[in-house]
């Protein structure tokens, strides 16, 4: 969907063609390129030595936003004026423990949040109602999912897997509509599928398998009151004797 800035003209996400990749290597690269508010470029921050983003803080949208493999990037601030982002990824940052307040982006398009090891928690996107695909996998320390409050559909797939210390879904309880598949997959401290109680649809398969503290009983109970479109496969999950 296009959008227009708060002057009232149409953002440069829909109205130019992104050039040249934009990468930032270290804090020095950041002061060099002075960003505008509006980067229809993919912008991929990935570095040893990259510790400081608030010179982005006058950045308001970008096209493609990849924090990839910093080791001792510890906070995202500088990125919290974002208003629009349309494919967000955050992977492999070693470092990382929170991803902070988001709450501004109202537009989201796709979104990973992946392999980051001492990742606790994933911030607040308050004003994201809707998003692309949603994966948030493979986080060690991962608590909860708590940070998508209002949102309430995707038009891709939702990918909750290898997340080992995420109990239930709560953060999840405004969604009611997955466009593509839903993957839940090896998380072994999963005891319930609470917060998705809201979800009516998915369009696409339903996977829910080898969540070994997950009563089969629930996964059949939760896929029993979703209108699914494709496939479902529940396996692998806590034996019961009678559901």
């Amino acid at each position: 969907m296009a959008t227009e800035t708060e002057t009232g003209e149409p953002s440069c996400l829909d109205t130019e063609t992104p050039g040249a990749d934009i990468v930032i290597n270290n804090n020095e690269d950041i002061q060099e390129l002075q960003l505008s508010e509006c980067v229809p470029e993919r912008v991929l921050i990935s570095g040893g030595t990259v510790t400081d983003l608030t010179p982005l803080s006058n950045v308001r949208e970008i096209g493609i936003l990849e924090i990839r493999s910093n080791s001792i990037l510890t906070t995202l601030l500088g990125l919290h004026n974002l208003v629009r982002v349309d494919t967000l990824i955050i992977t492999l940052n070693s470092s990382l423990a929170s991803i902070g307040d988001f709450g501004d982006i109202a537009q989201l398009g796709s979104v990973s949040i992946t392999n980051n090891p001492v990742l606790t928690d994933l911030g607040s996107f308050a004003s994201a109602g809707s998003v692309g695909n949603l994966t948030i996998r493979a986080n060690d320390m991962l608590e909860s999912y708590e940070g998508f409050s209002e949102l309430s559909a995707t038009s891709g797939t939702v990918d909750l897997s290898n997340n080992p210390l995420v109990v239930d879904f709560m953060g999840f309880e405004s969604l009611t509509s997955i466009g593509g598949d839903l993957v839940i997959e090896l998380n072994p401290a999963l005891e319930s599928m609470t917060g998705l109680d809201g979800v009516e649809t998915i369009g696409g398969d339903l996977n829910i398998e080898d969540n070994e503290a997950l009563s089969e009983c629930a996964a059949e109970s939760f896929a029993a009151g979703v209108d699914i479109g494709g496939a479902t496969v529940l396996f692998g999950n806590k034996p019961d004797i009678d559901c």
